[in-house]
């Protein structure tokens, strides 16, 4: 992510954060044939920063003039607005006067999903080759200018590709777009190259700030899209790579792999895949990995806490490390698309504000026409009606003393995770069955499920933290001669 950050505490007890400074993202994506239940799933963490305020609101559908223009008032950007644009949802920053809006992911009416971005960054001979452009397209754009235009993934594809063609990029990045029927996953490496990928139902992935696309069949127009010139540029230009005796985009493209990224990369191939003791120092890691057992939606939603604890890179051990479940999560998302949905309601997007450690995943629909009131706040202090700062706290607390404040939260949450995914069936029947009868009552029944679970969340994790708040307290006179628990717990 390349945003400006704002020092936000609260009440000074975010001071404990991690001391690496790179600011970025881990995504997921598991395709269907590799989950536990059949559903693809499409993850990531917004790393951005522990006191960085987030909202999740629906954007109605809008007309436009002929004369409309989208700006970017940061960088210059333009792009004309389209006549109609099509309702979304979103999950954008609260101060957008800051950097601007990064939406980051959301589903629009007819079920198409963006999740931008990862950023990813060239190596010197090809940026030099095809600078960045500084007005060019950037992350903070992406969800606002896709969602409210396209009707299928591959439409958002090739969007971004003219985009990049015309208007050039002003940055690296890797974003996924899809729908009911496919995922795609693109990297956008320079100015004015990119490649893409239909993602296969076999696929398992774990990308962070990292370019990781391998041989690309430029012939194979099913299931690539990418620069005509991908391979040439790099040939004349003298950064062409081979791994293996093919062409390799991100060995030709890409930067050095950091040791940040190395760190995520082995932890996460590892989490999925532990048996197959994956080296650390391997020299290129795969795009795609086969995980030892079908992935579950809890399995992914563990991942984006993992520190690779029991591990010698224990990030609770060693605050060097590069941890996947950091807490600098502003944020974390996970898709789940069924088969069995109809196109126009996309999928279930399980939301976690702050980071995903000691907070709670929430679902909500891809038709929904609004969000909790919480969600809306653009507060970007402390505030116990803001959804994000109600999540956020709690975790900022926990994570003063994993074991002693935050086993249990964890605990607590993780059990009313599994007990809302229990119920989703039930939820999914009775959607389904008025979706069949009206589409407008689907999404007015869907609205109500989103907002109330929210807010019995919500009023939850508000007892957790004022309990948590008062047992802290104690401490400075006398240690707790027992670790916390909340009394919603017991």
């Amino acid at each position: 992510m390349k945003k400006k950050i704002c020092s936000l505490l609260l009440a000074g007890v975010l001071a404990f954060s991690g001391t690496i400074s790179v600011f970025a993202c881990t995504g997921t994506i598991v395709g269907k044939n590799m989950s536990e239940d059949g559903t693809r799933l499409i993850a990531r963490t917004e790393d951005i920063g522990g006191g960085h305020t987030k909202r999740y609101v629906v954007q109605p559908a809008m007309q436009y003039t002929k004369e409309a223009v989208f700006v970017d008032r940061n960088t210059g950007f333009t792009y004309p607005q389209p006549a109609k644009a099509y309702k979304y949802t979103y999950v954008p920053d609260a101060d957008v006067e800051g950097d601007g809006i990064y939406g980051e992911i959301g589903f629009n009416e007819f079920g198409v999903f963006v999740d931008a971005t990862i950023s990813a960054y060239p190596n010197e001979q090809a940026e030099s080759a095809d600078p960045f452009v500084e007005d060019g397209f950037r992350e903070a754009n992406m969800v606002s200018i896709l969602l409210p235009r396209i009707k299928t993934a591959k439409e958002g594809v090739e969007l971004v590709a003219s985009i990049v063609e015309e208007k050039g990029a002003a940055e690296g990045n890797i974003l996924v777009i899809g729908d009911s029927k496919e995922t795609w996953y693109m990297e956008i490496y320079t100015g004015h190259r990119y490649a893409a990928i239909k993602v296969p139902d076999d696929a398992c992935m774990v990308f962070p700030n990292c370019f990781m696309l391998g041989d690309v069949h430029l012939e194979d127009k099913e299931n690539v899209f990418a620069s005509p010139d991908l391979i040439t540029f790099a040939q004349e230009n003298g950064f062409y790579k081979e791994y293996e005796g093919k062409f390799h985009a991100a060995l030709s493209y890409a930067e050095e792999l950091t040791e940040g990224n190395r760190q995520r990369l082995w932890g996460g191939q590892n989490f999925l895949a532990p048996s197959q003791k994956i080296s650390y120092q391997k020299e290129v890691f795969d795009l795609f990995m086969t995980p030892d057992e079908k992935v579950s939606l809890q399995d992914v939603m563990e991942l984006q806490k993992y520190r690779y604890e029991g591990t010698e890179f224990d990030a609770n051990k060693d605050d060097e490390v590069r941890e996947i479940g950091t807490e600098r999560q502003a944020e974390c998302h996970v898709l789940q698309i069924k088969e069995n949905y109809p196109e126009e309601l996309g999928g279930i997007m399980w939301l976690a504000m702050g980071n995903a450690e000691h907070s709670v995943y929430l679902p909500t629909y891809g038709n929904i026409t609004d969000t909790h009131e919480a969600y809306k706040s653009s507060a970007l202090n402390y505030s116990p009606d803001c959804a994000y700062w109600i999540f956020r706290s709690v975790a900022t607390l926990a994570e003063l003393n994993r074991e002693k404040f935050g086993a249990s939260v964890r605990e607590y949450w993780t059990q009313y995770q599994q007990n809302l995914i229990d119920n989703q069936e039930q939820i999914d029947k009775k959607i389904l069955e008025l979706y069949a009868k009206s589409p407008k009552e689907a999404a007015e029944y869907a609205t109500k499920q989103g907002i109330l679970i929210a807010d019995d969340a919500m009023k939850k994790a508000n007892i957790i933290y004022e309990e948590l708040m008062t047992y802290i307290a104690a401490e400075g006179g006398r240690p707790n001669k027992e670790a916390f628990v909340p009394s919603i717990a017991k």
